[in-house]
């Protein structure tokens, strides 16, 4: 097939790189401006920018979200909070996850919500609250059976805040669904139910609290699980769930790419890469790519996943190791040494989604970007094509 566009000549290798990601913070603006549209007016939007915003860059992704109107981000770990709020972007920060108590202090001074589930918690932060409350959401498990306190303890919980006084101030109340992107919805909205009980008492307590629930695919397919805030961060980087469809239109945000670095012919009865797990049952062309499980391919990928190269699609062959990658590219023309690859990402007319690459490997597009390593340098660009639709 001839690609409807040139296949370009890396950018990246201008500047002496190897492999290298390709981050497009407009369209994580533009997905955070649509995501808002489908929810109206009145429900804020929280932009989940943990593990480095999904591999994308915490900083740009938060800049970007914020550009299209989120007004909180999401955290899990203290380093990941005072990264943002040292950035100044003029949203509200939550720690989602257990803080250490030795921590608190410098994250009560920089204005950072934190998340709390239990009674000792409260009486810490309270205790590391200097100048300004800690300003707190109280986490409730409705069924995840992670973190949260269970709904026969949370009297304990607002006990505890309570006590503490004018050293704390409960801002949210949140929960976690465990299974938003299921085909059936009834454990979901069962979830739901479980929360908006628990959380009664506290609601009437302190009637300004902000209740959020839904992630991603819980606020593009059940309205009714938005309440004031919701937390999105996979639909941000756009690839909403498959049960969500149809929604809004997202566009990915990164694309992962590197170099051929070899190409050679491998004669019948020849393997290729460790174990010996692929042999030649023909002349074959094969590219070496210089990327590896150390970069974010994961092994899983070996004798089963994909690459575009020269526009065309080139089945991985033999192992991935740490470095390199094999792919046959007899059906592509004409590669050499220093052409791209793309890993995920576009091509020419050829689309190649993270989605793909995980349902190659069994595993969700969570782990494909967020397994792009540090080894592997961002650079902005300015747009990336849409994804074509299903039709």
């Amino acid at each position: 097939m001839t690609p409807d566009r040139p296949v370009p000549r890396p950018v990246a290798a201008r500047e002496g790189q190897m492999r290298w990601a390709e981050v497009d913070p407009s369209a994580i603006r533009d997905n955070a401006a649509s995501i808002l549209r489908v929810l109206g007016g009145g429900v804020a939007l929280m932009a989940m920018v943990k593990a480095g915003a999904y591999g994308h860059g915490a900083v740009v992704a938060a800049a970007a979200a914020c550009a299209g109107g989120a007004t909180w981000l999401g955290v899990s770990s203290p380093d990941e909070a005072l990264e943002l709020a040292a950035e100044g972007l003029g949203a509200d920060i939550l720690t989602v996850g257990w803080t250490h108590p030795g921590r608190l202090a410098e994250l009560i001074a920089a204005g950072v919500h934190l998340a709390v589930w239990e009674p000792d918690q409260v009486a810490a932060a309270a205790a590391a609250a200097a100048g300004r409350p800690a300003r707190l959401h109280l986490k409730i498990d409705s069924g995840m059976g992670r973190l949260g306190s269970a709904p026969r303890s949370v009297p304990d919980l607002m006990r505890a805040v309570e006590q503490a006084g004018r050293r704390v101030e409960p801002v949210g109340a949140f929960t976690h669904f465990a299974d938003a992107d299921a085909a059936g919805t009834d454990h979901t909205l069962g979830q739901d139910r479980v929360f908006l009980e628990a959380v009664g008492p506290l609601r009437e307590r302190w009637p300004g609290l902000l209740l959020h629930a839904a992630n991603s695919a819980a606020t593009l397919r059940l309205p009714q699980t938005r309440h004031d805030l919701v937390r999105c961060g996979i639909a941000l980087y756009g690839y909403p769930p498959e049960a969500a469809a149809p929604g809004p239109a997202l566009r990915p945000a990164m694309a992962f790419k590197a170099l051929v670095t070899q190409v050679k012919t491998v004669l019948p009865g020849q393997s290729v890469g460790y174990g010996r797990t692929w042999v030649a049952e023909r002349e074959t062309r094969v590219a070496t790519v210089a990327a590896g499980y150390a970069d974010g391919i994961h092994r899983a990928q070996s004798n089963r996943g994909t690459v575009l190269i020269g526009g065309r699609r080139c089945p991985v062959i033999g192992r991935i190791s740490m470095d390199h990658l094999t792919a046959d590219v007899s059906a592509a023309e004409a590669v050499r040494p220093g052409d791209e690859v793309v890993l995920f990402g576009r091509q020419g007319s050829e689309w190649l989604g993270a989605d793909e690459v995980a349902a190659a490997g069994g595993t969700i597009s969570y782990e494909i970007l967020c397994a792009v390593s540090s080894r592997v340098p961002r650079f902005q660009v300015a747009a990336v094509p849409p994804v074509p639709s299903a039709a």
